[in-house]
């Protein structure tokens, strides 16, 4: 098997709607469902986005804002270890330099429960924007999954970044294998995330697993719809409304499908893409 070989790793995403403001109640739920991942013979599990504290740009929630290191963070670790699942989840970061306005990002742990990273959101949905601060970098994760030195590298994109395809390409560019996507996208937006889910993997020559919440709120429905794309545009789908676990295995026959690992990136004129980029 090929060093870049995705054959055999198992994804999931969690449809799930995290308790806003309660913590405990989400850690408990984020062990429910690994665990469910885990007898499936799952190896890596993505979350929605703010999946800790949950989605909500309140005053009082971003106050619960923790460093990747904090407690919480350490809680999921845990689970990750306990269960021998790497996890990829939404959380409110505490930012230093801005106390009141915190990263909305998300948290990559490997299957023993080490800590690999965090990804910040770079592209602030409306008044996100009022309440977090902003990314500005697009690190891929060499995520260590299975006895034996297996890992995948993995990007992650936060809802609203995956809109934007220059984002997925940036992390196709850095060398993943998978991009996750933590989401917590609502209603009327079904048709642009189904969109953005199946083109950001064909055009990439990779696997997209997104995790979007599912709640509905007097104001407003976390709609779900989440799904694991293969680049050869096959789908696994959570479908909507409703709490649900969903898994897929990655394949490099549907990335040789697609035309192979990076060919996208091969066969791009860049030098006729400088429109792209402001002078």
């Amino acid at each position: 098997m090929a060093a870049s070989s995705v054959d055999g790793i198992v994804v999931a995403v969690a449809q799930v709607g995290a308790r806003v403001g309660d913590v405990a109640a989400n850690l408990d739920l984020a062990a429910r469902y690994v665990r469910r991942a885990a007898d499936r013979g799952v190896d890596l599990v993505v979350l929605p986005e703010c999946f800790l504290q949950g989605y909500s740009l309140s005053r009082s929630i971003l106050e619960l804002a923790e460093p990747i290191d904090g407690p919480a963070a350490n809680a999921l670790a845990g689970v990750a270890g306990e269960y021998s699942v790497a996890i990829i989840a939404g959380f409110i970061e505490a930012n230093p330099a801005q106390r009141h306005r915190p990263y909305n990002a998300a948290i990559v742990i490997g299957r023993r429960g080490q800590v690999v990273g965090a990804y910040r959101k770079t592209h602030l949905f409306e008044r996100e924007a009022e309440a977090f601060s902003a990314g500005d970098a697009y690190p891929v994760f060499d995520v260590p999954l299975r006895p034996g030195g297996r890992s995948i590298r993995v990007g992650v994109c936060i809802c609203y970044d995956v809109e934007f395809p220059e984002v997925p390409r940036l992390l196709a560019i850095g060398g993943a294998q998978l991009i996750a996507v933590p989401s917590a996208d609502m209603e009327p937006y079904r048709a642009q995330q189904a969109a953005n889910l199946m083109s950001r993997a064909i055009e990439n020559n990779l696997h997209v697993a997104l995790a979007n919440t599912v709640d509905r709120r007097s104001a407003v429905t976390f709609f779900g719809g989440s799904g694991i794309a293969a680049p050869d545009g096959t789908l696994t789908s959570a479908g909507y409304l409703r709490p649900r676990l969903v898994t897929a295995e990655l394949r490099d026959a549907a990335v040789t499908a697609s035309g192979g690992a990076g060919s996208n990136l091969r066969d791009r004129r860049v030098e006729t893409l400088e429109g792209l980029l402001p002078h």
